[in-house]
This record gives C-alpha cells, structure tokens and sequence, in this order.
C-alpha cells in the first residue's frame, strides 16, 4: 500500500500539469491502462518485488486518474453545477476507498477466489471506463507550444518521495531518531525548496506558485491534505485493528467499516447538492472538519484489555494462535 500511495502522491501534480499540454481524454485513458496493467501483474504476481513493483504502476495510473477526473468534469460541468457533481464524485471516491476492505475481506475468505481477485476485481470495470470515454467524452483540443519543466518535475517527485518513505519506514526499519531520518527529512526539504526555485523561475512551471497567493486556494490545499491522512490514515488503521487486535475476519473487519462508508456517502453527496443550490460552502468545510476532529478523537479512546500473550509470537493481545 506503501508504494502504490506513493507513486500516486508523486504523479498527481504531473498529471495535472500534461493535462494543460495534451489530450485530457487520451491522458484519462491512459491511467485506465496503466492502471489496468499494474491490477494484472499484481493479480498475478508470484513475489513480493514483483507486486511491489505492479503497485508502483497501479499508483501512477491511480495518480491520473485523482487528477484528470477532476480536471475534466471542470471541462464539461458549468461552475454553478460543479459543487453537485464535485459531491457525488467524493462520495464514490470516498466509498470505494473505505469500502476496499469489505469487498477485499469477502474475496479473501472466499476460498475460490483468493486475494489475486483483490487486483483482478477493478479490471473489467477500468476497461469499461476507456470504452465509454472513447465513445462519449468529447474535449476540444488546444493545440500550442508545449514545454515540460523536466527538472521541475523530478525535484517535485523526488522531495515528495524522500519523506514519504521517511514517513513509512521511520519507528520500523530505523528509529525515528536517526541518521537514516536526518539524511531523508533534509534531503526531501532541500529538494522541495530546489523546486520551488526552480517552478519560481519557467515559463511553464509543474505547479503554478501563483495560484498559491489566493487564501482560499492554500487553506483547501491544507485541507485537503488533513482529511487524506485522516481518512487514509483511519481505514487503514481500524482494517489492521479489528483483525489484529481484536481477532475477526477480514469479511467482518470490512462489516464494521460500514458506519464510515455511510457516514461518507451521505453528507459528501448532500453537501454537493446543498452548496449548488445555495453558493455557501465554507459553512461545510467547517462543520466538516469539526466533526472529523471529534470523530478522530473519540477512535483515540479505543483499546483493548491485554490478555495473556499469544503462544504463537509472545505478544498481549487477544487473538489465538491460529488467528496470529
């Protein structure tokens, strides 16, 4: 999961910059592909190097696809309608990706069909998708001189990826308070200041720092930021916590994700409708944020009595043996 979030989180403003150069259809059937691509060789890989690299295609593909989605319904959807469709959008983004660990648990417990199908699942429907865009997607083509910051591009991934990893190894593979972390937080923030240097000074910057001068704009990017590591952060905690710590399935730890997948239909797509008809949406993003800060801080409460240690690997915790 490490390396697909990864390589999507380095790629999205990349995507978002070729969509201002290129065909946005054809860059969205793109994705489909890539991500197609990465499914089968996960589905039917036989190592971990090799599923981890199928990962790192899935999450370019996945990086196209955050980006483009959005960039073309604001192609096609007139301002005034985009906070409805913006809403549904979210919706099914957030549902599917809180509900990936009660279709994946189902799977997984079904002895006929087994993980692999975890991978193989999503990609009849990604066909689908580049199919129906083929037919019924129709995007003007604006033709100009195209010039890509390359050396941008790759400051950007490369400082993104440096604490990324930082992020995910740190307190596993190395102490938090180590040589490993000092050499990756100070090589990824210089790389990040070396291309807000570079983006300063082209003509056609990966990212705009311009579009940051507007409140509005930098308050939504932090936003956004914090609900991505609550939201991912959260589901991939409690999917771990209720196998791990409390011992059920993966179809029943997937069951006991449900409140969170309502919760995220239900006010994602009734805010889109409501800011459409009413042009007022800050009142949302508040009230959002305020309850997502509850919510978080009643899961800090959660816990479980320890038990007697496990025979299995001589840790407190209340799963058998077997289920260790």
């Amino acid at each position: 999961m490490t390396a697909e979030l990864l390589a999507m989180t380095a790629t999205v403003p990349l995507w978002g910059k070729l969509s201002d150069l290129y065909n946005k259809k054809l860059l969205l059937q793109l994705s489909l592909g890539m991500f197609v691509v990465g499914s089968l060789l996960a589905g039917f890989s036989h190592g971990v190097g090799l599923l981890i690299f199928s990962r790192v295609i899935q999450g370019i593909g996945a990086g196209g696809l955050t980006a483009l989605a959005q960039v073309v319904m604001a192609a096609i959807i007139p301002p005034r309608e985009l906070g409805k469709y913006a809403g549904i959008f979210g919706a099914v983004f957030a549902v599917g990706t809180v509900a990936g660990p009660l279709v994946g648990g189902v799977m997984v417990d079904t002895s006929w069909l087994g993980w692999r199908w975890c991978f193989f699942i999503g990609v009849p429907f990604a066909l689908l998708a580049i199919v129906l865009l083929q037919r019924t997607l129709k995007l003007p083509t604006v033709r100009r001189q195209v010039k890509i910051d390359w050396l941008g591009a790759f400051l950007i991934v490369a400082g993104v990826c440096a604490l990324l990893i930082w992020v995910s190894l740190a307190g596993n593979q190395f102490a938090w308070a180590s040589w490993q972390t000092a050499a990756l937080t100070f090589g990824g923030v210089l790389l990040l200041v070396a291309a807000v240097f570079v983006e300063a000074r082209t003509p056609e910057p990966v990212i705009p720092l311009d579009i940051f001068r507007n409140r509005t704009v930098t308050l939504t990017t932090v936003a956004s930021l914090l609900v991505g590591v609550a939201m991912f952060g959260g589901t991939v905690f409690l999917s771990q916590y209720f196998q791990v710590s409390l011992g059920k399935s993966p179809t029943v730890a997937g069951l006991m994700s449900l409140p969170m997948i309502l919760g995220l239909l239900v006010s994602s797509t009734v805010a889109g409708q409501v800011i459409s008809r009413t042009a007022k949406w800050k009142r949302y993003l508040v009230a959002g944020a305020v309850v997502m800060t509850v919510g978080l801080a009643l899961l800090s409460t959660i816990g479980r009595t320890p038990t007697s240690p496990c025979s299995a690997c001589s840790w407190r915790c209340s799963a058998s043996a077997s289920a260790c």
